[in-house]
């Protein structure tokens, strides 16, 4: 069993947290005429990265054996 997570499992999750927190901030800080807060949208761009350097990290692993080994 590995308890240590892979950087890309680390790296969703920490995206999904970001997404829920730009959730949150929609509802807390909508403007007026439909406008999203400008903290949610800064949210949702760290997300964004976070999921493309999780995709960057699936695909070195793809590509190097060695980095998706099981940890001891």
């Amino acid at each position: 069993m590995d308890l240590i997570p892979s950087p890309a499992a680390v790296l969703r999750a920490f995206a999904d947290d970001l997404e829920a927190r730009a959730d949150l901030y929609d509802r807390l800080l909508w403007r007026d005429r439909g406008e999203r807060s400008t903290v949610a949208e800064t949210y949702r761009t760290a997300a964004s990265l976070a999921r493309q350097k999780a995709r960057r990290y699936e695909r070195l692993a793809e590509q190097n054996p060695d980095l998706s080994q099981e940890r001891a």
